[in-house]
C-alpha cells in the first residue's frame, strides 16, 4: 500500500502559520535570517501592538464600565494569542519532530479499511475548522464594517476601542490606525483558528492511531502472532510518547485558553443582553461568541476522542484468536491488555482533563461571568 501522507491533512494549517512567521520551512529553525526578521516584524506589528493598546485603554479605564466591558474580552483574548504565538514559535521544532514520527512505519495504516477506520475523525476536524473559520470571519467583517454601517466614521471612530500614542481622530493617523486595526485583527485570528486547530489535529492523530492499533491487536493471529504483538506493544508506547510530547509543550495555553474562552463567552452573553437584535453590533458580538465556543469545543471533543479510544484498545484485544495462541503469548497479550488499561488523556497543564464533561463545566463557568457582570452593572 501507498505510504500515507499524514501532513497533508494540515496543509492549511502549516501554509497560513508559515505566512505570519511561525512556520519556518522544512525543518528550519528560527535564525539570523529573513524568515525570522519576518516573523519578528509581522508578529510585532499586527499581533503584541494591539494587544498592546488595547490593554493600555483598558488598564488606564478601569472605572469605565463602558471601555471594561466593551474590550476586556477581546484584550484578554489578543494577550493569549500573543502567547500562544511565543509557544508556538519556541515549540515549533518539536511540532515538526512528531509529524516526523507520524512517517514511521509503526504509524502507518496498514490498507484502505484502516484508511477507511480513521476518515470520520479527519471529516470531523475539517468541518469544524471551516466552522470556526466561518464564524470569525464574519465577527471579523461585522466589527471591521460597524463604522461604515452606522455612518460612524464621518466622525472618526475606529472598529474597537483602542489607546494610541497620537490623535488617532485625525488625518492621516486615523486611515492608518483604521487599516491598522483591520489587519491586526485578521493577522490575530488567523493565526489563533489555525493554532487551535493545529493542537486540535495532533489530538485527532493520537486517535486515529488508537484506531489503527485496536484494528491490528483485533486481527492478532497465526504464525506471526508474537511478532504482531511485539509491534503492537511498541506502537503503543509510541502513541503514548507522542501524545505526551505536544501536550507539554502547549499545557499553559491549554490552560490559558479555557479560561480566557469561559470568560469571552460570558462577556459575549452579556453584550448581545444588552444589545438590539437588529443593532448591527449584535451579530459580530453573537459570531465572536460562537468562535470562542467551537474553540473549546475542538479541544474538549478530540481529547475525548483520545480517552474514548484507548479505552477501546484492551477491548480489542479480546476479538483477537487469542485461544489458538500459545502459552507464552497469552500471557504476554494479558500483560499488555493490563498495561493498556491505563488512561491516556490530554490535559490542561495537568489540572483537568480536555473532555466533554468538562467542556460542560466551562459553559457553566461562562454562565457565572455572565451573571457576575450583570449583577455588577445593576
Amino acid at each position: 500500500m501507498e505510504r500515507y501522507n499524514w501532513t497533508a491533512i494540515i496543509r492549511k494549517n502549516i501554509f497560513v502559520l508559515g505566512l505570519v512567521g511561525l512556520w519556518p520551512k522544512g525543518t528550519q529553525k528560527y535564525g539570523f535570517n529573513l524568515y525570522t526578521t519576518h516573523a519578528l516584524v509581522t508578529i510585532t506589528l499586527f499581533g503584541f501592538t494591539q494587544s498592546l493598546f488595547q490593554t493600555i485603554l483598558l488598564l488606564t479605564n478601569l472605572n469605565d464600565v463602558e471601555i471594561v466591558t466593551g474590550i476586556a474580552f477581546l484584550s484578554i483574548s489578543e494577550m493569549l494569542v500573543v502567547l500562544k504565538m511565543f509557544y508556538l514559535a519556541r515549540n515549533v521544532q518539536i511540532f515538526k519532530r512528531l509529524l516526523i514520527t507520524l512517517d514511521d512505519d509503526l504509524f502507518q495504516p496498514k490498507n484502505k479499511e484502516q484508511v477507511d477506520l480513521t476518515s470520520p475523525s479527519f471529516k470531523l476536524w475539517n468541518l469544524m475548522y471551516k466552522m470556526l473559520w466561518c464564524s470569525i470571519n464574519v465577527a471579523i467583517v461585522f466589527w471591521s464594517l460597524v463604522p461604515f454601517i452606522d455612518k460612524s466614521i464621518k466622525d472618526h471612530n475606529l472598529p474597537f476601542l483602542s489607546w494610541y500614542p497620537y490623535n488617532a481622530k485625525t488625518s492621516p493617523f486615523f486611515e492608518i490606525s483604521y487599516v491598522h486595526q483591520t489587519l491586526s485583527i485578521c493577522f490575530i485570528t488567523s493565526v489563533n483558528v489555525n493554532l487551535d486547530t493545529l493542537i486540535a489535529a495532533f489530538m485527532m492523530y493520537t486517535g486515529a492511531q488508537l484506531d489503527i492499533l485496536s484494528d491490528n491487536l483485533r486481527n492478532l493471529e497465526g504464525e506471526n502472532f508474537e511478532e504482531e504483538l511485539v509491534r503492537c506493544v511498541n506502537h503503543h508506547r509510541e502513541i503514548i510518547k507522542f501524545t505526551r510530547s505536544f501536550n507539554d509543550a502547549f499545557n499553559w495555553t491549554i490552560f490559558a485558553q479555557f479560561f480566557a474562552s469561559a470568560i469571552s463567552i460570558g462577556f459575549s452573553m452579556f453584550l448581545m443582553s444588552t444589545t438590539s437584535p437588529l443593532n448591527k453590533e449584535f451579530y459580530s458580538i453573537l459570531f465572536y461568541g460562537t468562535s470562542a465556543f467551537l474553540e473549546i469545543l475542538i479541544y474538549c471533543w478530540f481529547g475525548n476522542e483520545v480517552q474514548m479510544k484507548n479505552t477501546n484498545v484492551p477491548i480489542k484485544m479480546y476479538e483477537c484468536n487469542w485461544v489458538e495462541a500459545s502459552r507464552k503469548n497469552a500471557k504476554e497479550l494479558l500483560f499488555f491488555m493490563m498495561v493498556a488499561q491505563r488512561p491516556l488523556t490530554v490535559s490542561a497543564l495537568n489540572l483537568f482533563e480536555l473532555s466533554l464533561e468538562n467542556f460542560l463545566k466551562i459553559l457553566k463557568s461562562a454562565w457565572s461571568y455572565f451573571a457576575l457582570v450583570s449583577q455588577l452593572i445593576e
